[in-house]
């Protein structure tokens, strides 16, 4: 009787074991894995491209990046783009994998609202997905790809994705934060790069930021893995910032510390006053704009009690950055 029931669990778990495989196997390598979505405004109405993953790659970790192939269609609605894009697809499209929105050139905030809404209303994609703008069209992808070999460019051009991803926004944090400042692609003679300066998208439009500023803002957010300014014609490369915040009578003061990286110059006392500088100047702007990057609002209402200073109805109350590297 024991050897029985022995042979029966036996079998019960050679059966699920089957059916696991079977299961994994028709969700992962029998689909085409979408790894990126591109929305590009077009003549008639939007190009959408995807970076997937063949099912000969076995894609089935986000770490995994071999046979990565690009197909693009267009569609009058984002809706419709989509849908031609995923037929063009050699299988069923899954985009369990979509790790990433990138905006080609001309898309703005509406194509940010309207891919999240598509995402929602049809229960696919991720609101998580990491944003990047890019400095190229699908048709310049589809040439660059197909001078390389398709494979190579777009391994490529997910890799860099990857490696820049801590620097990119999420994109349900647009309706969270109201702007992105996204990092911005390009085509290289070495590749796809990403490049130092950011883009800001609000709903008021786009804008192009330098790379000292880009790298304020992520500096002060914490966005990124090393932070590069060039203060007096040498390299200050700072990571592992830690910001906080200390009500100083009427204003704030914005405390900076951190750590100089590997490559880095060593900072003087003038070079931490410029970034600070650089700092102030940048949640001031920032507080104009109608945004409070840091919460200082909020903050005020916790130590005092009442109603939060808001960055679109207050003026911007005196502030003061120091920075500290060690």
């Amino acid at each position: 009787m024991a050897s029985r029931d022995r042979m029966l669990r036996y079998l019960a778990a050679g059966l699920l074991a089957a059916f696991c495989l079977a299961f994994a196997r028709t969700d992962t390598t029998e689909k085409s894995m979408v790894r990126a979505v591109l929305l590009e405004p077009s003549p008639a109405g939007w190009t959408v491209g995807l970076l997937y993953q063949s099912p000969e790659g076995a894609a089935d970790s986000s770490e995994v990046s071999d046979g990565i192939r690009f197909a693009a269609a267009e569609g009058e609605s984002l809706a419709r783009a989509v849908q031609a894009a995923e037929d063009a697809l050699p299988l069923e499209a899954n985009f369990r994998l979509c790790d990433y929105l990138l905006l080609m050139p001309g898309a703005g905030w509406d194509a940010v609202e309207g891919y999240e809404a598509l995402v929602l209303a049809r229960q696919w994609g991720r609101t998580s997905a990491r944003t990047a703008a890019c400095a190229f069209t699908c048709a310049e992808l589809s040439e660059a790809t197909g001078d390389e070999g398709a494979e190579g460019m777009l391994t490529r051009f997910l890799q860099a994705l990857k490696q820049g991803k801590k620097a990119m926004p999420r994109l349900y944090e647009a309706r969270t934060e109201g702007a992105l400042l996204l990092p911005v692609c390009t085509l290289g003679p070495d590749g796809p790069l990403l490049r130092e300066e950011g883009l800001y998208l609000s709903a008021g439009g786009a804008e192009l930021w330098d790379a000292q500023r880009t790298a304020c803002c992520r500096l002060l957010t914490g966005r990124g893995e090393t932070f590069t300014f060039w203060l007096g014609g040498r390299p200050l490369i700072l990571r592992r910032p830690l910001v906080s915040v200390e009500a100083e009578g009427e204003g704030f003061a914005v405390h900076i510390v951190c750590q100089a990286a590997p490559g880095s110059e060593k900072a003087g006392d003038g070079d931490l006053e410029a970034l600070g500088a650089l700092c102030t100047g940048l949640l001031a702007r920032q507080w104009d704009a109608g945004r409070d990057l840091l919460g200082l609002g909020a903050y005020r209402a916790l130590r005092d009690g009442g109603a939060p200073l808001q960055a679109a109805k207050n003026a911007c109350p005196p502030l003061r950055t120091d920075v500290k590297v060690y």
